[in-house]
């Protein structure tokens, strides 16, 4: 009795299976989810692709068992009309050509039955007249003229084997009505019987009887190769999955990379940028006291050309061993950078190490001191101004009485006495010495009241045209020229024209009286490259000495046998109140530059400063 898997019918497959493959593209990205994703991804496909070979193998073992036993059919078909008509092997039965057939390898059994079951031939003699299946198998089962299959196990034998049944037809044309032809005996002897057909009555013929044939092949071999294939499938399919997830890895790597290096570009960029544009000179000593980097800043200040200080010795470039001495704060020192000019700067350093520890160099930053040191100097002197405006305020009304009777008694007395006697000439010189200190209390007094700034819109060309009329005469009187130039394209500055013309004269003034052997003062007007507009007034004289350059603007000071020292004093508190500065410069063909540098909008704030300054 056979044992059949439920379910497991199959009929010859006449058609092709297609496959749908669909392409997934992959998109590196940082989140280890998308790796997990994409590698999950990965082995569901190369899982699909498995089953679907080892589907394909299934159904290609199903078609080559099937196609086997249905030749074995079709050639059992063939030998048995061949008995049935007569020719050769007259003697041989269906009994015999069944166990025949069943001896060759890859064949458990062959059997003949009827449609309820029953063996009429069999491979095994013993069986014959058993049922090989019930009935209701048999109705299950349904055999028709096509070739189905079955997978069974024989529990006796302990077997599995694949089962090719079908209708049996060993006649090919001239069907009786269970598709049989009938042929004439063949002696006294039948073909179809159930044995020898010797004995009469014995066994039956079988003609007219519808014939069922079974097939029973081993599939031992099958599974063999069926395993080894899926051994080798498995194998396959382990690589791609290992080649796959490495490829996979390998584009989340690149991508990390890739992001890893623009971030790096970027983040480089970008200090390089804050390093560029910091105001602050920045020096890098590398660990074999070489400068390592230097940005902008260090290089003006020491007054190379770009990239002029990388891979110099730090010795060579600032005092190293003094600047490297350990400091807690920042230190003030007047240095000379890579043989430069000696400026104040303020030296900080620190060491740069990596995340271990390690030291790799050290980080120079020096800072420009010499604004900070200008304004020191500045406020400096205001507060000295303020200091003498309030005492001249108050001495010179204390004098300015006391000078005017003394001059008119000197003038009455000068009248007393004859023109040309020396009576007369001291009464004179009492007169022009009172003059004269009457000038200094009024410079005084001009110097040390607030500054009452009335504004209008200026054109400092016309400014400087008028200072050169009124300075003309003193020029002329000292063999001194006069040079205008004006821009084009000034504009306008608010300011108050007398208040800026007495500051103009008085430098006007200072610079003729700097040519005593003559020369040539310039007046030229322009645009400064910061948008402010400016009036310069040069000479050719013999210049300012650096040591005094610091005090020419302090209040009495003055290298001249005869002045005040105010005239200098008056004209910055001027220029100051409109919100601009004076710059004195040397200039290099000899002489000196001074320019008032204006504002050519707005100023007014410093209106305020400069009266509370006064």
């Amino acid at each position: 009795m056979a044992v059949f898997y439920p379910g497991a019918s199959e009929r010859c497959p006449g058609g092709s299976v297609r496959q749908i493959i669909k392409r997934w593209s992959f998109r590196g990205g940082a989140s280890p989810l998308l790796l997990l994703g994409a590698a999950g991804i990965l082995a569901a496909v190369v899982a699909a692709m498995a089953a679907m070979d080892l589907g394909r193998e299934k159904q290609y073992m199903t078609q080559l068992l099937l196609e086997k036993g249905a030749a074995l059919i079709k050639a059992f078909e063939a030998g048995a009309r061949t008995g049935m008509r007569g020719g050769f092997g007259a003697d041989i039965r269906l009994q015999h050509l069944i166990e025949e057939t069943a001896n060759q390898p890859g064949i458990f059994a062959i059997a003949v039955t009827d449609e309820d079951g029953r063996i009429l031939a069999h491979s095994d003699a013993s069986r014959i007249g058993q049922a090989l299946f019930d009935p209701p198998v048999m109705a299950e089962l349904a055999p028709d003229a096509a070739e189905k299959w079955r997978l069974a196990v024989e529990e006796e034998a302990g077997r599995e084997s694949f089962l090719v049944y079908r209708r049996f037809v060993p006649s090919s044309a001239g069907r009786g009505p269970h598709g049989l032809r009938a042929h004439p005996p063949v002696g006294e002897r039948e073909f179809l019987c159930t044995e020898d057909c010797d004995a009469k009555g014995v066994r039956r013929p079988l003609r007219g009887v519808p014939l069922i044939i079974f097939v029973a092949l081993d599939v031992a071999p099958i599974e063999a190769a069926r395993r080894a294939d899926l051994h080798n499938m498995l194998t396959s399919a382990s690589v791609i999955l290992i080649v796959g997830l490495g490829g996979v890895l390998g584009l989340f790597w690149a991508q990390s990379y890739r992001a890893q290096r623009k971030a790096l570009r970027q983040t480089t960029a970008l200090a390089s940028e804050v390093v560029a544009a910091m105001p602050a000179g920045l020096i890098l000593i590398g660990p074999d006291d070489k400068v390592a980097m230097a940005n902008g800043a260090a290089e003006q200040l020491a007054g190379v050309a770009p990239g002029g200080l990388v891979g110099r010795e730090a010795a060579s470039v600032l005092p190293w061993e003094e600047v490297r001495r350990p400091a807690a704060d920042e230190r003030e020192m007047d240095m000379s950078l890579a043989g430069g000019p000696v400026v104040a700067l303020g030296v900080s350093v620190s060491a740069v190490r990596t995340e271990e520890g390690t030291p790799v160099g050290s980080l120079v930053v020096l800072r420009d001191l010499r604004e900070v040191r200008r304004l020191e100097a500045e406020v400096r002197r205001r507060e000295k101004l303020a200091a003498v405006g309030n005492l001249a305020a108050g001495v010179a009304h204390e004098i300015r009485n006391p000078l005017s009777s003394i001059r008119g008694y000197a003038a009455y007395f000068g009248g007393k006495f004859d023109p040309g006697s020396e009576d007369r000439q001291a009464a004179e010189i009492m007169v022009r010495e009172v003059d004269r200190l009457n000038r200094v209390i009024s410079e005084l007094i001009e110097f040390s009241r607030p500054s009452d700034i009335q504004r209008r819109p200026v054109r400092l060309a016309d400014l400087a045209g008028h200072a050169a009329r009124l300075i003309r005469p003193d020029a002329l009187a000292r063999g001194v020229e006069i040079a205008v130039e004006d821009a084009p394209g000034v504009p306008d500055v608010p300011a108050d024209p007398d208040r800026l013309a007495q500051a103009v004269l008085n430098l006007c003034l200072n610079a003729v009286q700097a040519m005593d052997a003559g020369g040539t003062l310039g007046l030229r007007t322009g645009l400064a490259p910061d948008g402010r507009a400016y009036l310069e007034v040069t000479d050719t004289g013999r210049g300012i000495d650096p040591a005094e350059r610091d005090r020419i603007f302090d209040p009495y000071y003055t290298t001249k046998a005869r002045g005040t020292g105010l005239g200098l004093p008056i004209a910055h508190k001027i220029v100051a109140a409109h919100g601009g500065e004076i710059r004195l410069t040397p200039r290099p063909e000899g002489g000196t530059s001074a320019m008032v540098l204006l504002p050519v909008t707005g100023g007014e704030g410093a209106d305020t400063e400069e009266a509370d300054a006064g």
